[in-house]
């Protein structure tokens, strides 16, 4: 007995032992005392001061002045309630400072429930991370703000020793999980009990609230929206439509009634009229406050000299930064860059060429990114970047035609002192092939702009002509030698010292000729007859452009008029210098370029370039991708409509393009869309 009696105290003993040790290793008390009172009553009073204070690692760069414009708002909103929107440019930390901004919040008691909204569960949790990183790691942070931050150190993460965290023997009733952060329960604390909160924008949340251990409850008070719409939502307006619902009765019903709700959103303009474009509008919604940074304020003054630093750039960028250093004074000659500071590095020489550089490797994406200003609308249908048309590349030589052939036209765009053309081979399936792209005078470069300077022109070639002599006798020029020209097939590319010439000569078996050249007469039309009529009126046909837009009656119900005759999206009528001529709706056939390029080279209906090497085409492949697009809708039309950019890049071998296509529409082949179609 005596022995069993020892045992139990033995075993009594280590249950005492260890329920100590549990206790001391749950129990966190004494509280460590506030490092620096000066510096945490100073950060408490002012977000810039608590960013450069506790979290300077985040901000190593000096503020600019939409950074302090941002802090100075986003404190107000925390402090007294009401919304804020902003959009800054992609890098420049509106993100951070809106982390920043909901930890002092917590901290300093604006706000007992912080409820993050992103637009998904994924991206929210990230934020909460980062705040729950912010409060737990931050060595200043733990050192002047003990009663929050102490806690969370002591548990590293785990919501399992969470659960039995105590202070002086009372719970701490701290939560961690991935969704959520309870901050601990500390007498006399201004974030006692406070809690952090991430959501996807389409999360069940009506109702949202937070049981305290005292019983009383929690609604939420600060909502911070993060980026909320995806690129499918902005090119929706269904889906726009949508988001701006939920934000407004769904998000902003979260808030207790009569309470000084603050709504923080950091978004990106990624379309014109998206959600983000339509929040940041003052006068659709006013109360949101929005506020549109750019990283350039005013663009520089002297884009031509900026567009041979990118022509530049693209074979040579350290060539490209010698060029800027050399002509500095002009380029940044209007230019106004809203940070400075915002380029630290070496290799580039300031803040102006570090963005400009961005210009140049997507110029869709700057204005988007950087400047909250894109320059593209949702199209309706396959809008292809240059990037992507610079893939479709079929492998024949060029100036080789497919075995395949049927039609072979060619289009000419006219301009004073160049003339750009484009030939463009055609199956029975109405599957496009270019064969060959130019100017006249031709180019001694693979890549320019139109306004880069050093180019061959119309005037260097003809200097004795007026204006319009010169380009009568460029289109006369350039329409012989269309005329002239043999595309070789295929099969009768390559002779066997491997030559290609897609010309012909005397040696070799005549090639394919053209069926047909359009050439845009809308400017200078009388002097782009006199040389159709000096050439062939039978094979080059002038043309011009009209932009169907959707208030407008389609081409089909225009008035029937003698002479008139109707095709797929075009007319043929006789003009008054009694030549034939095309009226083509340029709407329908961008798009439908467009729709083209998104197939695969050799599917049917598809479009492609000749060759294997992007470079050979990345000129023609931004010409198409010049545009933006828009669906339009008005009564029961529908209509993707097409318009330069805002800076109006290159777009003219976007034109030939678009009469290739009405071309071969006018020589008997038929789109898929086509009515005729199948009925063949």
């Amino acid at each position: 007995m005596a022995k069993n009696s020892n045992y139990e105290q033995i075993k009594a003993r280590a249950r005492e032992v260890s329920a100590l040790k549990s206790l001391v290793g749950r129990e966190i008390s004494p509280m460590p005392t506030v490092a620096s009172p000066p510096r945490r009553v100073d950060a408490s009073y002012s977000l810039k001061t608590f960013c450069k204070t506790y979290l300077a690692p985040k901000f190593k760069k000096p503020f600019g002045k939409n950074h302090l414009r941002l802090i100075e708002e986003f404190e107000r909103v925390l402090t007294f309630g009401g919304k804020q929107a902003v959009a800054m440019p992609r890098g420049t930390g509106k993100t951070t400072i809106a982390v920043a901004a909901a930890v002092w919040a917590l901290l300093t008691g604006r706000r007992r429930f912080v409820v993050i909204v992103a637009a998904n569960t994924k991206e929210a949790r990230k934020l909460l991370k980062a705040i729950s990183t912010i409060l737990m790691s931050t060595r200043s942070l733990i050192a002047d703000f003990p009663e929050v931050c102490y806690p969370l150190q002591k548990l590293r993460g785990s919501a399992l020793l969470a659960r039995g965290q105590l202070f002086y023997s009372r719970p701490t009733n701290v939560q961690i999980s991935a969704d959520s952060l309870r901050l601990p329960t500390i007498p006399g604390s201004p974030a006692s009990g406070a809690t952090v909160a991430a959501y996807g924008v389409n999360a069940a949340v009506r109702g949202l609230s937070a049981e305290n251990p005292d019983g009383s409850t929690d609604r939420p008070d600060l909502l911070f929206l993060d980026d909320l719409q995806t690129d499918a939502v902005a090119i929706n307006p269904n889906r726009v439509a949508a988001l701006e619902e939920t934000v407004a009765s769904t998000l902003e019903g979260l808030a207790e009634n009569g309470s000084d709700l603050a709504m923080v959103m950091t978004c990106t303009v990624k379309a014109p009229d998206d959600f983000s474009d339509r929040a940041l509008n003052r006068e659709i919604y006013p109360r949101w406050n929005g506020l549109r940074f750019q990283s350039l304020e005013s663009m520089p003054k002297n884009m031509n000299l900026w567009r041979e630093y990118r022509s530049i750039w693209f074979e040579d960028e350290r060539e490209a930064t010698r060029f800027y250093k050399r002509n500095r004074r002009a380029m940044s000659e209007g230019a106004v860059v809203s940070w400075p500071d915002a380029y630290v590095g070496r290799r580039l020489t300031d803040s102006l060429e570090y963005y400009m550089v961005k210009w140049c490797e997507n110029e869709r994406a700057f204005w988007s990114e950087q400047q909250n200003a894109p320059l593209e609308a949702a199209s309706g249908s396959t809008k292809l970047s240059a990037k992507e048309l610079m893939t479709r590349l079929n492998g024949y030589e060029r100036g080789v035609v497919p075995d395949d052939c049927v039609k072979l036209t060619a289009a000419v765009d006219v301009h004073s002192d160049i003339l750009y053309w484009v030939v463009v081979a055609w199956n029975q399936k109405f599957t496009a092939r270019i064969v060959d792209f130019g100017t006249f005078p031709e180019q001694k470069r693979s890549y320019f702009q139109k306004n880069d300077g050093g180019l061959e022109t119309l005037k260097r070639l003809f200097p004795e002509n007026t204006a319009d002599g010169r380009l009568q006798r460029g289109l006369e020029f350039l329409f012989d030698d269309l005329k002239s020209r043999n595309f070789i097939l295929a099969e009768q590319a390559t002779n066997g010292s491997g030559y290609l010439d897609p010309r012909g000569s005397a040696n070799r078996p005549s090639g394919v000729g053209l069926d047909r050249v359009l050439v845009d007469f809308g400017w200078k039309p009388e002097v782009v007859v006199n040389a159709i009529r000096a050439i062939d009126p039978r094979l080059v046909i002038p043309t011009k452009g009209v932009a169907v837009l959707a208030k407008r009656s389609p081409m089909r119900q225009w008035p029937r008029k003698p002479g008139r005759i109707f095709g797929w999206h075009m007319l043929d009528e006789k003009s008054a210098s009694g030549l034939r001529t095309f009226l083509v709706d340029v709407n329908y056939w961008k798009t439908k370029i467009h729709e083209s390029f998104a197939l695969m080279p050799g599917e049917s209906g598809s479009a492609s370039f000749f060759g294997t090497e992007k470079s050979e085409v990345r000129m023609i492949s931004e010409h198409i991708a010049a545009e933006t697009a828009r669906l339009v809708e008005y009564a029961t039309n529908k209509v993707v409509e097409w318009s330069p950019n805002v800076n109006r890049p290159d777009n003219h071998f976007f034109d030939c393009l678009v009469y290739n296509y009405a071309a071969a529409s006018s020589l008997g082949l038929l789109t898929s869309d086509d009515p005729r179609f199948g009925a063949r």
